[in-house]
């Protein structure tokens, strides 16, 4: 008993966890409170929380229910980082001075603490129908709706999501521009978009079209997920399925795809001037007028690409790669 007492001191550490404070009913500006808790070095920084809360300061809010990386409920940033406060050891994320900086989740507006409002985030997800949409009634099925092992491996990552807002939160499109879907929604629709049992794929992506699904950036900020649903490939999917079912092609989101596409196969290299013109539009007269500034700037610092590029040496073997992907490009 002595031993393992002895063994329990020597993993037991004092971490300090500095922690957002706001009440939006009660406080003008935010303030830190820096508490400190003595726990085993190993815990997770959830149940530090809750050793805080429940030792030292009742008022600590913060959301949690599962405690076992299932519900997403424990979203929070911790030391700019964007996670499950219940999967995060506190050894793997402590400061020198052995403090935990924790904050609430970026892109959302603090409510209570770490408690944030999620309304965007659900608003965003529900104007996608994120459920099955069959195109016939139940009842003309003697047997349920089979799917088949391939079809389902399509559905089985992406079905992992726990709506832990946390590639929203991280996702620097949704920060500049509010408007965007995120990449949650825009995963979870993938999953119905990749249902064979679903009737309105055409109607999804139309909707996610409408919600800006081209002002991702492809930054990979999203990719840290918890639950590795990866969904930035998921957008990817979804961008590619909507060019093969042609919905909404002629706006600048699918042409710029596309004309990047073509030109890279054409000449191996990206032809910047056609590229402007084919995503902006060639006969958008305003559009093109609109970023005329831009091409006299760089012409008088002399970057104006040339007007026509040499296809590269080898670029045979460039269109071989686009030909075994079976890359779409512009006609």
């Amino acid at each position: 008993m002595a031993a393992d007492s002895e063994n329990l001191l020597k993993i037991m550490a004092k971490i300090t966890l500095d922690i957002f404070r706001y009440d939006e009913q009660t406080d003008e500006v935010p303030h830190r409170d820096r508490v400190t808790v003595d726990v085993p070095e190993t815990t997770t920084v959830l149940d530090a929380l809750e050793n805080a809360k429940a030792e030292i300061d009742g008022s600590i809010s913060f959301r949690r229910s599962c405690r076992s990386a299932i519900c997403g409920s424990c979203s929070m940033n911790i030391n700019g980082v964007t996670g499950l406060a219940c999967k995060t050891p506190c050894n793997t994320v402590m400061r020198s001075d052995g403090s935990i900086a924790i904050d609430p989740m970026p892109n959302f507006q603090p409510m209570k603490d770490l408690v944030v409002h999620m309304d965007p985030f659900w608003d965003k997800y529900t104007r996608l129908k994120p459920y099955l949409q069959p195109s016939d009634p139940d009842d003309s099925h003697e047997t349920e709706r089979r799917v088949s092992p391939d079809d389902m491996k399509k559905l089985v990552d992406v079905a992992n999501c726990v709506m832990c807002a946390t590639c929203y939160a991280l996702c620097p499109v949704v920060s500049v521009d509010p408007s965007f879907a995120g990449p949650a929604a825009i995963a979870y629709a993938y999953r119905f978009i990749e249902d064979v049992r679903d009737g309105q794929t055409k109607e999804r992506l139309g909707q996610i079209n409408d919600d800006y699904l081209w002002l991702c950036a492809h930054c990979y900020a999203c990719s840290y997920c918890p639950k590795h649903v990866e969904p930035h490939e998921r957008i990817i999917n979804v961008k590619q399925r909507t060019i093969r079912e042609r919905v909404d092609l002629d706006t600048p989101g699918p042409r710029h795809a596309l004309v990047v596409n073509k030109t890279i196969k054409q000449t191996g290299m990206l032809a910047e001037t056609e590229v402007i013109q084919g995503t902006v539009g060639r006969f958008n007269i305003k559009g093109l007028l609109k970023v005329a500034p831009l091409g006299l700037r760089m012409a008088s610092r002399g970057k104006l690409p040339p007007v026509f590029l040499k296809p590269i040496p080898k670029v045979d073997e460039v269109r071989t790669i686009f030909e075994a992907l079976e890359v779409p490009t512009l006609s």
